[in-house]
């Protein structure tokens, strides 16, 4: 493969990366257990709390930064330097691993305990989130860019 053949793959896979973590910020990133839920629907202990809460409805910075990452790598799929690709794909690491955190431990943006009497011995029952949509499409759109950029560094 040519060096030509790798940069135009490379920044085709960026920029098909971005668009993919753009839209993972509109995907649900945490989902409740349905048990939970149907509790807290009797207890109404869920006002205000969204059920699929989005990127946006569950970080406070994390949110901007990816979108801030987001536009970084549509700009640098149109043109970036050497050193702007390199920054990028630092910072691509980063928030990799920020997902992969958000996977393991996914948000529950302020679900409360639901409080349960059960044989007249109280327990609270947890949220329980799962991961949701949003990060997965963001894992794998920041998969894509760290592959995309590597192989962009390696044309040079």
């Amino acid at each position: 493969m040519s060096r030509d053949d790798r940069s135009v793959i490379g920044y085709w896979l960026v920029l098909f990366s971005a668009l993919v973590l753009g839209i993972s910020l509109f995907l649900a990133w945490s989902r409740l257990s349905p048990d939970y839920v149907a509790l807290a629907d009797r207890l109404r202990t869920l006002r205000g709390v969204p059920r699929d809460p989005n990127a946006w409805q569950v970080f406070s910075a994390a949110d901007v930064l990816l979108a801030l990452l987001t536009v970084s790598l549509m700009a640098l799929a149109l043109k970036g330097s050497r050193r702007a690709r390199i920054w990028t794909l630092v910072a691509c690491v980063l928030a990799l691993v920020f997902v992969i955190h958000a996977v393991g431990a996914p948000p529950t943006n302020g679900a409360p305990n639901a409080f349960r009497p059960s044989l007249g011995v109280p327990s609270y029952v947890l949220p329980a989130p799962t991961p949701g949509a949003g990060e997965t499409a963001a894992l794998i759109a920041l998969v894509g860019a760290i592959g995309g950029l590597s192989l962009s560094l390696t044309a040079d």
